[in-house]
């Protein structure tokens, strides 16, 4: 356990010193509207916080975390974790890109396990970089969330399966 919590400060302690050098480390806040789509959908209003390390000028990596309000009864509340990876097309004022991101959903009515889970998105947006390292960005995209609906009754059409949305977001990166 204290090897741990030494890596960690370590860890720490050097991102702190990177992000003090340049703009390795990225922060944005984005939200939006994924609008169900399929014979059994669920549509969400979405707010994110991301934090994306730069690879390059143009490639970076990160995770996120954020809540999410159904239009559902039972599971109405929802908190996506993420990885995400991001690949701008030009470093340009106007910077299309494209974005994946690859997760889990927790519902707090829910145990772990039951209900969502894994959950995936690609995204095609575009950054608008309106002052010197903030930008607005707009990006829609497809999204998949792992489901088990029904699950103690003996339903099987219904098991196991993914919804889909439509998802739209715009975001300040700063």
């Amino acid at each position: 356990m204290k090897k741990l919590a030494v890596i960690l400060s370590i860890l720490f302690l050097s991102i702190n010193a990177s992000a003090q050098n340049g703009k390795m480390f990225e922060k944005s806040v984005e939200t939006g509207y994924a609008a169900g789509v399929g014979n059994i959908r669920s549509s969400v209003f979405n707010v994110a916080f991301n934090y994306d390390y730069r690879l390059s000028p143009l490639a970076s990596v990160g995770a996120g975390a954020g809540v999410g309000i159904t239009e559902g009864t039972y599971e109405k509340y929802l908190i996506p974790l993420y990885a995400r990876f991001k690949l701008n097309f030009t470093d340009k004022k106007i910077s299309p890109y494209f974005l994946m991101n690859v997760g889990y959903t927790f519902s707090p009515e829910t145990k772990i396990g039951e209900g969502y889970g894994v959950t995936y998105a690609a995204y095609f947006g575009s950054d608008f970089n309106i002052l010197k390292g903030n930008s607005l960005y707009f990006q829609t995209g497809f999204l998949y969330q792992k489901h088990d609906v029904f699950n103690d009754l003996d339903y099987n059409e219904y098991l196991n399966k993914f919804l889909r949305g439509w998802d739209i977001r715009i975001g300040f990166r700063f």
